[in-house]
């Protein structure tokens, strides 16, 4: 018998001169193998491809069947791959080292393995790719949650971390952070370091305290922000450049910068608390990216769980002090998205994203704990002025078709909001300090005066102005009260000459707050009279409305700010109004409605424009109301809407069409575009060189 072969592929009895034909005719392709891809290195690619046999010819180096014929023999040895051959073991490789480096990279808490691209991060990255993640969760972890949310349950049985965002802890953020700085709009050559400088010292000094105690820490520097998050520092740096003249270039270039960044966040699996700050301040300023960066920033804080930082702080006993810290940041960052959606959602007329969760209604436990400090307090007097305000939005809806019947149980449920303004009013006005730079940010004044012409300007939504004196008399004083508020939303701007400069730095909602009630008085003026409103528009309301463009164009900014294009508007709609006839207070004639009660300034107990409040229907001891004088007893409980009932405080049966002029996009923001034509669908763009 022929002895086996030793390891070097000959037989110790084998001649020595036969050795070589007998490895040119295993090579063939008759010796076994446990691979085919050991098996297909033999032959080369021509014999492969017709399934014929391969021969290695006298020379050894090309087989004979090439040799005859002419061709060129395409063997292993020389790495040339066949164009039709199956590449797919290749990629099966591939992706195993790929997930056996994310597994390595994740095991030492390094950034994930798209950290270390050197593309520019401006241009989009492409969608993560599934991956399974070996690196399990600790066992007790895994006991402890016997009845996890069902897409975890996926998770933990798959193992595919592209279905997990994951939140990086502080020394993955901080590498992190290193590694998108190589690609930041300074190592770009867009902003210089001293620049850079600059605009933070703007933001600090203007923007900063419109975010609460959830802002920046106020001992930032440019090198920090560019460690902690490029988003953040992207976002800081776009939004005070509008800040400058003469910025208006650079602005441009930022932002541009800025889409890319959010672009690859939308496909990021791991973000930070820095990068949620930088959407919400893009969201805060940005009139093209508010919407969609609110409801993007939205969507990742509650992907990373955000909201469960509130039960962390105040509830688990076995945290470290730093795990705490982490959480009442979390808390703070968890406000101030209930404070953009919210404010968003007002602003735009659209549904708000967010609901009352247990942060939101247990607010009392961070206010009363030793954690709480004056910028918390005033961030949770806005948190809760929105939730009062939304809950009147769930009862009387969005819609901008929808009017508001006259009936008692309608004008009831009204009041009974507008009260717990006043008591929100009358809670937060001595509670919250007010420092030099932070006086608007958290005044409850403001939001209290808006509340009540967003409230009252309820009773006119849904009406054609040509039709106004159809108006049920119930709902007119109403009516009344919103134009006496907008006239002091006016007048609370003008009383101190500093707010001139706070103005340049607000958010876009509270330049909605001004554009909504200059709008609503001079769209109402000319028609006011209808419904028995005795104000004299061209001693009351027109000098108001140029005393405010005069201070929107006194305001030093880019030229590409809100407030010029504010001012713009707003003289376009008072050449309107003056080119039309403004009736006379000596001159207005009541519709001749035998039920319509006159009201006027003089019987108007206490001005909201004196900062008083307005006299409500008092709740009797026998538990009645008495609207408005009339002496007659209403009885009955706050009602709400529901589906099939016929006593319903609000009727779905009377919605009116949509008025072309007053209500054409909700609050004013007619105005804050350039053209003139509304942000309703140009969220995004950016056209701002002709502002």
């Amino acid at each position: 018998m022929e002895q086996a072969p030793d390891a070097n592929g000959s037989g110790a009895d084998q001649p020595q001169d036969s050795r070589p034909a007998k490895r040119q005719k295993r090579s063939s392709g008759d010796e076994p193998s446990d691979g085919k891809s050991s098996r297909h290195s033999k032959s080369c690619a021509n014999c492969r491809r017709l399934k014929v046999k391969c021969e290695a010819s006298d020379q050894g180096t090309d087989c004979s069947r090439c040799t005859r014929l002419g061709l060129t023999c395409l063997r292993e040895k020389k790495s040339w791959i066949n164009a039709e051959e199956d590449v797919e073991p290749t990629q099966v490789a591939l992706m195993k080292l790929e997930r056996a480096m994310e597994d390595v990279l994740q095991k030492l808490k390094m950034p994930a393995l798209d950290m270390y691209t050197a593309t520019t991060i401006a241009k989009p990255r492409q969608p993560t790719r599934f991956s399974r993640d070996n690196s399990e969760e600790a066992a007790d972890e895994r006991e402890r949650d016997v009845s996890p949310d069902p897409m975890n349950s996926l998770i933990e049985a798959t193992r595919l971390n592209g279905l997990r965002s994951q939140l990086r802890s502080v020394k993955q953020r901080r590498k992190g952070g290193m590694r998108r700085r190589e690609h930041d709009i300074v190592s770009e050559k867009i902003l210089a370091v001293e620049e850079a400088e600059e605009l933070l010292s703007y933001f600090q000094k203007h923007q900063s305290h419109h975010l609460f105690s959830a802002t920046i820490a106020t001992d930032a520097t440019v090198e920090s922000l560019r460690k902690s998050s490029t988003v953040l520092f992207t976002a800081v740096m776009l939004v005070a450049a509008l800040l400058v003249p003469g910025k208006e270039a650079l602005h441009e270039a930022i932002h541009a910068q800025f889409i890319g960044l959010v672009s690859a966040a939308m496909f990021d699996r791991f973000h930070t608390l820095d990068d949620i700050r930088g959407l919400c301040i893009a969201a805060l300023w940005q009139p093209y990216l508010s919407w969609k960066l609110s409801g993007l920033s939205i969507r990742i804080a509650t992907e990373l769980n955000i909201h469960h930082g509130f039960y962390s702080a105040f509830y688990e006993s076995n945290i470290t002090l730093d795990e705490r810290k982490d959480s009442l940041e979390k808390t703070r960052l968890w406000y101030l998205l209930y404070v953009l959606d919210h404010q968003s959602s007002i602003a735009y007329g659209r549904p708000p994203s967010m609901s009352e969760l247990r942060p939101i209604k247990d607010f009392e436990i961070l206010l009363n704990s030793e954690s709480c400090t004056s910028a918390d307090r005033n961030l949770i007097a806005q948190v809760t002025g929105l939730v009062g305000l939304s809950r009147a939005f769930d009862l009387f809806g969005l819609e901008p078709r929808r009017t508001m019947d006259g009936d008692d149980a309608s004008v009831m449920n009204h009041n009974r909001f507008t009260e717990t303004i006043q008591s929100w009013r009358d809670r937060w006005a001595g509670q919250l300090v007010r420092t030099p730079g932070n006086y608007m940010s958290g005044s409850v004044e403001l939001q209290y005066l808006f509340s009540n012409l967003v409230l009252n300007s309820l009773v006119l939504r849904g009406r054609p102005l040509d039709k106004i004196s159809e108006m049920p008399s119930s709902l007119r004083p109403l009516a009344l009260k919103a134009v006496e508020t907008a006239h002091a939303i006016l007048q609370y701007f003008l009383d101190d000459p500093k707010y001139a400069d706070e103005i340049v730095g607000m958010p876009l909602y509270l330049h909605s707050i001004i554009a909504f009630a200059v709008v609503f008085l001079l769209k109402m003026a000319r028609r006011w009279h209808l419904i028995g409103i005795t104000i004299d528009a061209s001693q009351r309301t027109i000098p108001l409305a140029e005393r405010i463009i005069e201070m929107l164009q006194s305001c030093k900014a880019g030229a590409n700010h809100m407030v010029f294009s504010m001012a713009k508007g707003f003289e376009r709609m008072l050449r309107q109004l003056k080119k039309a006839s403004i009736p006379a207070s000596s001159s207005i004639q009541s519709p001749p409605l035998s039920d319509q009660p006159r009201w006027t300034t003089a019987n108007h107990d206490q001005s909201i424009s004196a900062g008083g409040n307005v006299q409500y229907p008092v709740l009797n001891s026998n538990g009645t109301y008495d609207m408005y004088g009339s002496g007659l007893p209403v009885s009955g409980d706050f009602t709400t809407t529901t589906p099939g009932t016929t006593n319903s405080g609000i009727s779905y049966t009377n919605w009116g069409f949509q008025d072309e002029e007053l209500w054409s996009v909700g609050m004013g923001y007619d105005l804050l575009e350039p053209g003139g034509q509304g942000l309703s669908s140009t969220d995004f763009p950016l056209q701002m060189t002709n502002w």
